[in-house]
């Protein structure tokens, strides 16, 4: 046609036109559980982005911890944990295992008024929270877990970099203000 400007057409919305949003909606559901009594998923409106990106990273063995670095070919002086030095760091040990990440978990479950005992690594990234999957207070159960592990490996940075560490009381302080914002 004379006197058209030629366009570009989104054929995956009514509108034909593009947006992140609609984008991140479609992949979601192609790829993550909707079983209603399921939290299984990399999002949760209560967090910000970069929480949820930096779950969907861990989930996927996709943040920098000394061995993945290894991995990587990136030559370091140690694998050792750089909060503890007792066991070579991975995901799981630098969120979950090492000495203060446990003292710190143990904290937090307390504030919420949970056993200890009911919590394991796997609990985290799968939703299921050990009793608590029908829990209603899951998905601000979600928020906080993941609060907590942002602010874990926001914590072993400033060790690794700055050469500092926080108390657990200073870290379960940043993760309670963090959670109630």
């Amino acid at each position: 046609m004379v006197g058209k400007r030629d366009s570009w057409l989104w054929m995956l919305d009514s509108k034909g036109i593009f947006t992140v949003k609609v984008c991140s909606v479609l992949i979601d559901n192609a790829t993550l559980t909707r079983d209603p009594n399921s939290i299984e998923t990399y999002r949760n409106s209560l967090v910000p982005k970069k929480v949820e990106v930096f779950i969907w990273r861990a989930r996927l063995g996709y943040i920098p911890v000394r061995v993945t670095l290894d991995k990587w070919g990136i030559n370091l002086n140690s694998v050792r944990c750089p909060i503890c030095d007792g066991d070579i760091e991975t995901v799981e040990h630098i969120l979950f295992t090492c000495q203060v990440e446990k003292y710190t978990w143990s904290k937090v479950l307390h504030w919420w008024g949970y056993d200890s005992t009911i919590f394991s690594y796997g609990d985290i990234f799968s939703g299921t929270f050990g009793n608590l999957a029908y829990d209603s207070k899951r998905t601000f159960w979600q928020a906080v877990c993941w609060v907590v592990c942002y602010t874990l490996w926001k914590n072993r940075n400033v060790k690794v970099f700055k050469n500092k560490i926080e108390t657990v009381s200073s870290l379960v302080n940043e993760i309670q203000i963090l959670s109630f914002e």
